[in-house]
Order: C-alpha cells, then structure tokens, then sequence
C-alpha cells in the first residue's frame, strides 16, 4: 500500500509534464506552420527555434499541414456544395458559350482550374455520341484536316482537335 501511494506521487506529476510537454510542442508547431509557406519551412522553424531533431520536426510538421490541408478542403468543398444551385447555372451557361471553351468560361466565374477542367470533361463525355459523328463527318471530307474541320465547323477546343489530328495520324503511320 505504502509502494502505491509513493508511485502515484511520483507519477501524477510526470503525466502532468507530460501532458504539458504535448500542448507545448503543439503550440511551437502551431507557431512554426503559421510563419512558414510549407512542411519544410516548419520542421526548419522547430529545429532552429525550439531545438528539435530534424527527423521528428519533419514529421510532426508534415502530419500538421496535412491536417490543415484537410480541413480547408472540408470546408471549400462544403461551401461548393452549398453553392450547387449557381454552379448548375453557370456550367449551363458556360456550356452554350459559342467559343466552346468552357473551362476558360468557368474560370472566369471563379472556378479553380482544376475544377471547371472537370466539369468541361465531363460535359465531353456527356457528348461522346456528338463527338464520334463530328470526328467521322470531318475525316469524310477532305477539303482540311480533321482537326481545322472540327474546330471551324464544331467549335472543338484547339487541344481536342489536334489530339484527333494526331491519333488519325498515327493511326494512318501504323497501316
């Protein structure tokens, strides 16, 4: 009975240390992340500032501007979806946009790149039907290349048609 109550004495006091010495490296990793651009930057600011060993800045550092990373991407998606209704008008719009560009559409409505490239895809997709019977009209004629004929008569985006113009190519080098 006697060992237990010194052990607990003793103990009580380290995991108090302890849970201290934790709330203090959060904090000097809080501190390092909001001075610094990236990972690196931080486990740099925690090695020089506050002595740690570069391998665990690295890491704790790393898992940090992950968690952040995470947590903004929560929170731009959850506010993209609060936002659907607009986005739906602004795709459709975007969609009858004469000069078929429809990512550089989107962009200008505020979309990041990389999403308004995917709702363009997917609205490509969408129309793959279209797409075969534009692509077989223009290789049917032969007054151009099939590419000049799809972006002149069918609006295709230059990067389209000339991915056509070198499948048909290469297709033609193979027989």
């Amino acid at each position: 009975m006697r060992w237990m109550k010194s052990s607990l004495v003793v103990l009580v006091p380290i995991a108090a240390l302890a849970c201290k010495s934790a709330a203090r490296k959060a904090e000097e990793v809080r501190s390092c992340s909001a001075i610094t651009m990236d990972a690196k930057g931080a486990a740099q600011c925690l090695v020089l500032q506050y002595k740690w060993k570069q391998a665990e800045a690295l890491a704790v550092a790393t898992k940090f501007q992950q968690q952040q990373d995470s947590i903004a991407q929560t929170a731009a998606d959850s506010g993209w979806r609060a936002d659907a209704a607009r986005h739906v008008k602004e795709v459709k719009q975007c969609a009858v946009d004469p000069s078929g560009e429809i990512a550089s559409c989107l962009i200008g409505y505020g979309w990041a790149d990389a999403r308004a490239k995917g709702a363009e895809d997917s609205l490509w997709r969408h129309d793959s039907k279209k797409h075969r019977e534009q692509v077989l009209a223009c290789t049917r004629q032969r007054q151009m290349q099939a590419g000049a004929c799809l972006q002149l008569y069918h609006k295709w985006s230059p990067e389209r048609a000339l991915a056509v113009d070198d499948s048909i190519r290469r297709a033609q080098m193979r027989r």
